[in-house]
């Protein structure tokens, strides 16, 4: 029988990454020598950090029980995907991030850390009510502005 996941543990799932994602800039901040990039990361840590309390909000509404349908297999591998995502397990590393920040790739990779937000976030939108999509949405908008700004600040550095 497949594992099902519900929107609270989806939730959870959201919280999570949030956290890596607000640790990652975090570190970027500490380590950057550059003032813009240092400025830039600060504002996502602080953003993160934001998004983190929304999700905690919207875990903190959902009810511990519920279930939603069962899912075929194609899609229980889709959202274990999404829930276990490998692209986090590097990156609490203080080495991994220096040297990110070093090949001149920390932009990229915090884009594509962006992007997996917006498909998480996206993907669990089915599973909350329509006060809470309505957040969810807001937050996608907001992720989509973080990767112009890392988008800008890539290219105004020439990276």
């Amino acid at each position: 029988m497949p594992t099902i996941f519900s929107a609270r543990e989806i939730a959870e799932a959201a919280v999570e990454k949030e956290i890596k994602r607000k640790e990652f800039y975090a570190t970027v901040t500490k380590l950057s020598t550059n003032k813009e990039m240092t400025k830039l990361f600060a504002f996502l840590t602080g953003e993160e950090g934001k998004h983190v309390e929304t999700f905690v909000a919207v875990r903190d509404s959902l009810p511990v029980d519920a279930r939603p349908e069962e899912y075929d297999a194609d899609m229980q591998a889709y959202m274990d995907s999404i829930v276990e995502n490998r692209l986090y397990s590097d990156i609490e590393s203080k080495d991994f991030v220096q040297d990110a920040i070093d090949k001149k790739h920390v932009f990229n990779l915090a884009i594509t850390l962006e992007k997996d937000a917006i498909l998480f976030f996206w993907e669990f939108l089915p599973y909350v009510n329509e006060a809470d999509k309505t957040i969810v949405k807001a937050l996608i908008d907001e992720e989509k502005s973080h990767i112009r700004m890392l988008a800008k600040m890539r290219k105004e550095l020439g990276q």
